[in-house]
């Protein structure tokens, strides 16, 4: 029993000094920054337990994928992430769309609510082990 309760503490337990950092880096002074803070914690609770999200990596051939580790960095809209990449470059000579399910055990709490706070119109969720453990749904060439 005692192990089940540290992992659950340990999902969710941050820094709060460090993403208050981040709130101040962002403009917000100490007060707002504590507010805005909760809320941030708040939304990520309010996760569910498993999530589709979207990634999308530059490859020169979608056998250069790793879907063993497909990657840390995803986004929780796909529209959107595709909408943003539009003229974006990257080191492969061919852009693929990967979408993923993960449970919320493989999100990184940390750098989920971390990089939501520095780049807020990104709608980022960060996996822990570079996506290792997420089951591919699929591969799209764009």
């Amino acid at each position: 029993m005692r192990e089940i309760i540290k992992k659950v503490l340990k999902e969710f337990t941050v820094n709060k000094s460090s993403l208050i950092h981040d709130l101040q880096v962002m403009d917000y002074d100490y007060e707002d920054a504590q507010e805005e803070l909760k809320k941030h914690i708040d939304w990520f609770k309010s996760l569910p337990k498993e999530m589709m999200l979207y990634r999308i990596v530059y490859v020169d051939d979608e056998s250069d994928i790793n879907l063993k580790e497909p990657g840390s960095h995803y986004s929780l809209n796909k529209d959107e992430l595709v909408e943003n990449h539009q003229y974006a470059i990257g080191y492969g000579e061919y852009k693929y769309l990967i979408t993923v399910t993960a449970k919320k055990s493989l999100f990184d709490a940390q750098e989920t609510i971390s990089n939501n706070i520095l780049y807020p119109n990104e709608m980022e969720i960060t996996l822990k082990n570079k996506g290792k453990g997420t089951k591919v749904i699929s591969i799209e060439k764009l």
